[in-house]
């Protein structure tokens, strides 16, 4: 393998309804557990909304956010011993565009947090897109050697009147005139990065490859059939930029939300891209447990298997790691733990 810097994970921070740190939520959703309960959101039947919320904080819009925010972050950085002026963050949040959010929301959020970290820090506000800008990102600035430490923080939640009632009006959430629809959910994560060597990247989670395409048959339009050819492509990309095949992973975990649409994606990428029949290729959703987390969920995912493929019962030691986008981006990481003996 030729010599090459990797992005490592040397910690994190979760809060989620089933768990409001790295090792609750990991061990809950490890277990398969939910925290689904009916909110005070109503169908066009009158019925409640089944969701996913964090009923320990009761404040509402940017607050909200805020205060998700701050504590992954500081959770995440509780043993790193450098001032934040010179740690690079690049925030992950909900679409500018998405009824129910406001820019000059996002422009409160973002004004909390960034000024705290380097001036390099920066705010992707493009829900579950973001994950494919972040990650170039995030390598070109711990490769200049901006800073030796950078978080990637995702946070969301469509726990909001007008959200609730766009996603109900169009048929994508659950309720009891749609089965085929997503259960929405909040929470937040942090994942804090180095840049490691070939030699000394084993005590880590290491991201080994991605790639983002752009899907033109995405879900949000009607005219074109499902394809998956933008996340086949980006599959084979990641395993291509990892030296490996796609049958060298153990497993798959994806931010696919309940919609069937992107439960066939997902199993017609991966039936193309394994160039060879394996036994057994768990596919693990992180929806079955928090819900559509949007904008977090790809954080979510990475801070999960930060800590799970550490375990001893963990998933395996290489995966494949999924983040689509309802604008069509698709995103593949590969990501790799070898334990240090």
């Amino acid at each position: 393998m030729k010599n090459k810097n990797y992005l490592s994970i040397v910690a994190a921070g979760l809060c989620t309804p089933v768990g409001t740190d790295i090792y609750s939520a990991t061990a809950a959703i490890r277990s398969g557990l939910d925290h689904f309960r009916e909110t005070h959101f109503r169908d066009t039947l009158n019925q409640p909304i089944v969701g996913s919320l964090l009923y320990d904080y009761q404040v509402w819009g940017p607050a909200r956010l805020i205060a998700l925010l701050n504590k992954v972050i500081d959770d995440s950085l509780a043993n790193i011993a450098i001032n934040k002026e010179n740690i690079v963050i690049c925030l992950l949040l909900p679409e500018e565009e998405r009824l129910g959010i406001f820019p000059q929301w996002l422009s409160i959020v973002t004004d909390a947090i960034l000024p705290r970290f380097h001036k390099s820090s920066i705010a992707l506000c493009r829900g579950k897109a973001g994950i494919g800008e972040a990650l170039p990102f995030l390598q070109r600035i711990l490769s200049e050697k901006t800073t030796h430490i950078a978080l990637l923080v995702g946070c969301d939640s469509y726990f909001n009147a007008e959200t609730i009632r766009y996603y109900t009006n169009t048929n994508r959430l659950l309720h009891s005139e749609n089965s085929d629809g997503f259960i929405p959910g909040e929470g937040a994560a942090s994942v804090a990065f180095t840049l490691t060597s070939n030699n000394n990247s084993k005590e880590y989670v290491t991201i080994l490859g991605f790639d983002t395409q752009l899907e033109v048959a995405h879900i949000l339009q009607t005219k074109l059939p499902l394809r998956v050819k933008s996340l086949s492509n980006a599959i084979e990309q990641a395993c291509q930029r990892s030296n490996l095949l796609l049958h060298d992973t153990q497993f798959c975990m994806s931010n696919a939300n309940g919609e069937a649409f992107y439960f066939k994606e997902v199993a017609l990428a991966i039936t193309r891209t394994l160039k060879e029949k394996v036994e057994h290729y768990p596919h693990y959703l992180i929806a079955k447990s928090v819900g559509e987390t949007g904008a977090a969920s790809s954080v979510i995912m990475l801070a999960i298997l930060s800590e799970w493929m550490k375990h001893p019962e963990g998933p395996g030691n290489t995966g494949l790691i999924i983040s689509s986008a309802d604008s069509g981006e698709r995103t593949a990481i590969i990501l790799q733990y070898q334990e240090v003996k």
